[in-house]
């Protein structure tokens, strides 16, 4: 039909289709006649985007901005910021947090809120009595709530980990304890959950907040800021970094860099630290070797939980055995044998075939390096799999090899 003509009646063969319309404003804010929450007010009045549209931390670091660009515009800005760091890692020296403190006081300017959270977020770890003490003697509620803190044992580890997912028609669901036969996009839930709250409305409900399986990559260039907002909480870091593990975000370039800045900081180190490091490690990543090498020096590294998740990104998504093998290797050789053999052992039973499965090469070659690094450690005690490998009369080289690494295991220790 043309434009401004009306539309023919259909013939009585042609079925009746009726379309409606709907128009969702992008201001929904000027249809809605109620008044917003106050926080929710205060987002729409800085720009800010909407909560499940960007990373909590990056959340976080757009609050900062907001409230400087608003106590910029309302010529109310403090005379010091609490939050810049002063160690290469992101912490800040208590002592450094009460002189700011003293400053604002004698200027008689309350901090800003989310610069006080950051603040105190970047604290080292435990309680800092002396800091504490001085803080208490500084005349505002944020230097009152910085010594509260100081006092304690600061912000309690979260819990950390992740769900791995994968889609079922249209939703996603858990893998559970195995995989189905086919499956295609997967994905990885982070989970994070407030232990104890800190009463600071900006760290438990925004920066806390558990992120969502999916990003639409809206935190630019920031990610690499991340490690230093929670220095002393790095896990957290880990978790907010998963829902770009799988979507191709994570190049040759960024990611060592990245993991780098975890390994500077402080906390322990979990599940989600331990699948970035197996997914970099299966795909082979430049200048991933270095920074585990540093973890394994400090004595921070997961080596079990690399292990379990190596084997989960083994059999869920398209990174093959072999350049894992390479990467472990190269990491043996430099140094990290005994982490090496304990990523191993917890690998070994969750990689090879079940019954049924097919016996590879690939599998092979991989008891074949075990061999070699137990041999280098000295390791010492039966893995039941190998064992049940190793009682078959199959000639095929993978029984050799569990025949060897068995053999080995078992024998006494000299």
């Amino acid at each position: 039909m043309r434009a401004g003509k009306q539309v023919p009646p259909p013939n009585p063969d042609e079925p009746l289709v009726e379309v409606t319309v709907l128009f969702v404003p992008p201001r929904l804010r000027s249809f809605v006649p109620e008044e917003l929450p106050e926080h929710d007010e205060w987002r729409r009045r800085n720009h800010l985007p909407h909560l499940h549209r960007v990373s909590p931390l990056h959340d976080f670091l757009l609050h900062r901005y907001a409230e400087l660009a608003e106590a910029l515009r309302n010529d109310t800005l403090p005379p010091v910021l609490l939050a810049t760091p002063t160690w290469m890692s992101g912490h800040l020296d208590p002592d450094v947090l009460v002189d700011r403190l003293e400053t604002s006081a004698a200027a008689g300017v309350e901090p800003l809120p989310a610069d006080l959270a950051q603040a105190l977020l970047r604290l080292p770890r435990g309680s800092h009595p002396a800091a504490a003490d001085r803080a208490a003697k500084v005349e505002s509620d944020a230097a009152r709530s910085a010594a509260r803190w100081l006092a304690g044992d600061g912000m309690a580890d979260p819990e950390c980990g992740h769900v791995w997912r994968h889609m079922v028609g249209a939703s996603m669901v858990d893998f559970g304890d195995g995989e189905p036969e086919h499956f295609t996009e997967v994905r990885l839930q982070p989970v994070l959950r407030v232990t104890a709250p800190t009463g600071h409305r900006l760290i438990d409900e925004v920066l806390l907040r558990q992120p969502s399986d999916w990003t639409a990559d809206e935190s630019g260039g920031t990610l690499s800021a991340w490690p230093a907002m929670l220095p002393s909480h790095r896990e957290v870091v880990a978790v907010n970094f998963l829902p770009f593990l799988l979507r191709g975000h994570w190049g040759t370039w960024t990611a060592p860099a990245e993991l780098n800045s975890l390994e500077i900081a402080q906390g322990p180190l979990g599940e989600s630290t331990a699948v970035i490091v197996a997914f970099l490690l299966a795909g082979g990543v430049p200048g991933t070797i270095p920074v585990i090498l540093a973890m394994a020096a400090r004595g921070d590294l997961p080596a079990e939980a690399i292990g379990r998740q190596l084997a989960l990104v083994l059999r869920r998504t398209r990174r093959e055995t072999r350049p894992a093998i390479a990467a472990l290797t190269e990491l043996a050789e430099a140094g990290a044998h005994h982490e090496v053999w304990r990523i191993l052992r917890t690998l070994l039973p969750e990689i090879l075939p079940r019954e049924g499965q097919r016996i590879t090469a690939t599998h092979a070659d991989l008891v074949a390096f075990a061999t070699d690094v137990a041999h280098w450690t000295g390791a010492r005690g039966e893995i039941p799999i190998i064992a049940d490998f190793a009682k078959s009369r199959r000639t095929i080289r993978f029984t050799h090899e569990c025949k060897r690494l068995h053999t080995h295991l078992t024998a006494p220790t000299p």
